[in-house]
């Protein structure tokens, strides 16, 4: 059975039969029985936290699948890790940290108002044993200007901004449709949906690919019904008509019957398609810049070393989450929520205050350069010389882990490589963790429905690059009612997307009813999401969004 102690409090939550927390206060000299899910049973204590209950008693991971998504194996085939923990503590060695909360004052830096866990990034990458693998992009400090930022509520919930997102970012913007391995052979193809629209991502070549509307030129049916593989043309269930894959018409039933039709319709419109590291990317605007423009030089130098290309998709799961796409994906646009949302981390030491934010144009970063280890809301910062010490191990790990898959290669990365875990945003949607990371996050409205949204995650594990990849493994969907634990090939990371998934339907049911109709981000470490708001703003024509301070 489960039993954790708060990471704050020293209170114990223990499991008990029936998916029931037993929580114990000694200190207050208090107790009570909930359910995992915060229902208070009996006992004096009459409220716990929920994020404990849920790590003690909701559905479990099994055990051999209950570790760090950076180690798990990709495949069957794949050599297994030394490793094979959730990087918690409770040993002799390594005892888990419990300790009152105080606060994190702060510090003054060169950049401004800090955490007081901050290390230079200059001084882990002075202090790298191979600085001259070091990417230049990882030496830019580009940390967005400003402070906290209020944001109305009604752009959360209002279907006038739904309505607004199709017409302006999910019509005109650059978005990650699928991964080319997804549709590896020529007539291969993924139905992308985004809102109402949907779209035939079609592989037409070896190193081609060309997208169109879901829809008979004749009268509109859809031409695809499901995702497939080896088509030679896309042929209307209704009348007949049909296209081959490259778009152009193969044949209109009864062409007596309509007279100058043909050149209207024959060729599927298209959208634009790109691809960058692995993913097939459309832009529904015949007019819009190209991909990397939308990029900027500073994310694809910063991803080019590690070739997602190269990796394998070894998960993916869609999961619908009660609340809008925006909301979904601020959760893991900031790691400021940690001290509340995710106790097992600070447990096993640090809370994620010292990260560092940068962004660039349409592309914001987080977590490049940082140690893990200090949690300074609890008064524990770790000196320079101990942040150095477990970065060189961090990266020693990594190293060896690494070189059972991807061989010789992993000499080519300094130890700031291979400590990286950056998560990002690239606007409006699409976030995909550097270095070792794995993750890949996208979030979209489901369907037209502003209160609900789809939250997919991949993980990219490594692969040699001069070995053939197996299958992607299919995609699993998971209902609203449904627990991330259950799609157990994503390690130790379902509990904590459960964790924050907790958290973002009550967001969202909160906003409805909050007053006054604003929300704060914060100068720092909520900036990435201040630079998605500047860029929602931007697209949709709305005036920016102004601070009172």
């Amino acid at each position: 059975m489960r039993c954790e102690p708060h990471p704050f409090s020293g209170a114990i939550y223990q499991e008990e039969e029936g998916n029931l927390v037993r929580v114990t206060d000694e200190k207050r000299g208090k107790s009570g029985l909930f359910t995992w899910d915060g229902k208070w049973i009996e006992g004096d204590m009459s409220y716990a936290d929920p994020h404990m209950l849920y790590l003690v008693g909701a559905p479990n991971l099994p055990p051999e699948k209950d570790i760090f998504w950076t180690v798990l194996p990709p495949h069957e085939s794949s050599p297994k890790s030394a490793f094979t923990g959730n990087m918690g503590r409770g040993t002799a060695q390594r005892p888990k940290i419990v300790a009152p909360y105080v606060g994190d004052p702060g510090k003054e830096t060169d950049e401004g108002m800090r955490s007081s866990a901050y290390i230079p990034q200059e001084f882990l990458l002075e202090n790298d044993r191979r600085p001259e693998l070091i990417p230049e992009v990882y030496k830019l400090k580009s940390p967005m200007p400003g402070g906290p930022v209020k944001i109305p509520t009604d752009r959360f919930y209002k279907k006038e901004y739904h309505d607004l997102e199709v017409e302006h970012i999910w019509k005109k913007v650059w978005q990650m449709a699928c991964r080319e391995d997804d549709i590896p052979e020529i007539g291969d193809y993924y139905l992308y949906d985004i809102a109402h629209l949907q779209f035939i991502v079609v592989r037409t070549g070896d190193n081609e690919f060309k997208a169109y509307p879901n829809s008979c030129l004749h009268r509109g049916r859809k031409l695809r019904e499901h995702s497939g593989k080896g088509a030679r043309e896309f042929r209307c269930a209704y009348h007949g008509w049909s296209w081959k894959i490259d778009g152009s018409l193969k044949e209109l039933p009864a062409e007596w019957d309509f007279p100058g039709v043909r050149e209207d319709v024959c060729q599927l419109p298209e959208a634009k398609v790109a691809t960058w590291a692995g993913f097939v990317f459309i832009n529904p605007d015949p007019d819009a810049i190209s991909l990397e423009e939308h990029m900027g030089p500073e994310m694809i130098q910063h991803y080019e070393k590690i070739q997602l290309q190269h990796r394998y998709k070894h998960a993916d799961v869609v999961k619908v989450v009660r609340c809008n796409w925006k909301l979904a994906m601020e959760a893991f646009l900031e790691a400021y929520h940690t001290i509340a949302t995710h106790p097992q981390l600070l447990l096993a030491g640090g809370d994620l205050s010292d990260n560092r934010h940068d962004v660039f144009g349409n592309w914001g970063r987080l977590g490049h350069i940082n140690v893990s280890g200090s949690s300074p809301h609890r008064g524990i910062v770790i000196d320079e010389q101990t942040a150095l010490a477990t970065y060189r191990g961090v990266a020693d790990f990594n190293r060896e882990y690494l070189r059972g898959h991807i061989g010789d290669d992993v000499e080519k990365f300094s130890d700031a490589e291979l400590n990286e875990q950056t998560f990002s945003n690239l606007f409006p949607n699409f976030s995909p963790w550097g270095g070792w990371g794995r993750i890949v996050y996208r979030f979209r409205p489901h369907g037209d429905n502003p209160d609900e949204c789809l939250m997919q995650a991949m993980l990219l594990g490594p692969w040699p690059k001069d070995q053939p990849k197996p299958p992607t493994t299919p995609t699993r969907f998971l209902e609203a009612d449904q627990l991330w634990v259950e799609a157990e090939e994503l390690g130790t990371l379902a509990k904590i997307f459960d964790q924050d998934c907790g958290n973002v339907p009550q967001v969202h049911a909160g906003l409805k009813t909050k007053q006054p109709a604003y929300v704060w981000y914060s100068q720092y470490q909520e900036s990435i999401i201040r630079n998605f708001h500047r860029n929602y703003e931007k697209a949709l024509g709305l005036e920016p969004s102004q601070t009172d301070i």
